[in-house]
């Protein structure tokens, strides 16, 4: 472990790496840089997940740079090692092989099955490990953390909406990876939840299929009202594809793993008419009632990352910037403690990031609720909400 020998008075109180607005308390002097908490970031910045293994990257050193300018965690820098796992699980491995003992905790990967892949290395090295991936469900007293809502949080909410619409005919299809069974089995839960809710066709498909036609036969035969696609990237641009050749002229919702500008390019001449997403506060924040307080955080954290990187941040970014100032707010905290930045994470309750407010617990390490989720709808021009 990269922590410093002793215990450092407390220079960056706990407001500063809450609050994006606070005031600074200045950039850290040149005898503190030689002295740092270290965290390894391992995300998707090339493959099947890059369009939100960049984004992540982006966020995460947006938020370390926010906490280096405002003193650091206990007055030492915050540095950051950073792996492209390739949107692969034997890369994710070999990233987080290298990282181990040296580093202080690792955020990543892009998707469940790169976690999942990295759960047993960061689990025998007593690090704490959050992923970015909503499918990952974590062990009560676990090190492992999981970014976003539920997944099946998510598609509650997109039945619930949908319900209120008076849609109740769902033709389902998903990618057979492990992203695209996890939202399938969230969603059939959620339709069972919903009275009077029928999932009409309930089917999987490659995520390297390059046409899934007879796939959407089948569902569009169905007669259903309304579809759920639950695959992210390449794999869900191929079924929309499919949707739009098929002429199949029906409102659709996907994982909020598709909320990004990339994706958006990506479908842009087969969107569908009505696509909707269950998404984080992030989307939306204008229309959250979480107070004046988070409202400025948000404006600050989109204003600074359209100032770096020149457009608006989308999935990618917030996940992995509040992940950054959680893990770097328990490090403050922890003091260097073994085993602490576990036990200080469990302790956040009530800690507002731009995704959400969050509420850990020793049986909670994703800490949002249904609460934290609203529907937002896709166009050209990006994502605006709906309601809930």
């Amino acid at each position: 472990m990269r922590r410093p020998a002793r215990r450092a008075r407390v220079v960056a109180p706990a407001a500063a790496l809450l609050l994006i607005s606070a005031a600074g308390c200045g950039n850290l002097s040149a005898t503190t840089k030689d002295r740092a908490y270290t965290v390894g970031v391992v995300t998707s910045q090339t493959g099947g997940a890059s369009q939100l293994g960049l984004g992540e990257l982006r966020g995460a050193r947006l938020a370390a740079e926010y906490v280096n300018a405002h003193g650091g965690i206990n007055g030492h820098r915050l540095r950051l090692i950073t792996a492209d796992d390739q949107s692969n699980p034997q890369q994710a491995v070999l990233a987080t092989r290298r990282m181990i003992g040296k580093v202080d905790a690792i955020i990543g990967s892009s998707v469940s099955g790169d976690c999942n892949a990295m759960i047993p290395l960061t689990t025998s090295a007593h690090l704490v490990h959050y992923c970015l991936s909503p499918g990952i469900k974590p062990k009560p007293g676990s090190s492992v953390w999981s970014a976003s809502a539920h997944t099946v949080t998510l598609a509650q909410r997109a039945m619930e909406y949908w319900k209120n619409q008076s849609i109740t005919r769902i033709g389902l299809i998903y990618s057979t990876d492990a992203s695209g069974e996890d939202g399938a089995a969230a969603v059939r839960k959620a339709a069972a939840g919903q009275k009077g809710m029928l999932v009409t066709a309930d089917v999987g498909y490659d995520p390297t299929a390059v046409s899934i036609t007879s796939q959407l036969q089948k569902v569009a035969s169905s007669r259903p009202q309304a579809l759920v696609l639950w695959s992210t990237g390449a794999g869900a641009g191929v079924a929309l594809k499919g949707i739009s050749q098929m002429g199949l002229d029906l409102p659709v919702v996907t994982t909020d793993g598709n909320a990004t500008y990339a994706f958006v390019r990506r479908i842009a001449d087969y969107m569908p008419k009505t696509l909707l997403i269950p998404a984080t506060q992030d989307f939306w924040w204008e229309h959250s009632t979480r107070g004046s307080a988070t409202r400025s955080l948000e404006q600050a954290y989109h204003r600074r990352y359209h100032e770096k990187y020149g457009e608006e941040p989308d999935f990618g970014p917030g996940v992995a910037y509040d992940a950054m100032l959680l893990v770097g707010d328990a490090m403050r905290r922890a003091e260097g403690t073994p085993g602490g930045v576990r036990h200080a994470l469990e302790r956040e309750s009530g800690f507002p990031g731009v995704v959400g407010t969050y509420r850990f617990s020793p049986a909670d390490h994703r800490g949002l609720t249904i609460d934290d989720v609203a529907m937002v709808r896709v166009t050209r021009a990006g994502f605006s909400y709906v309601g809930r």
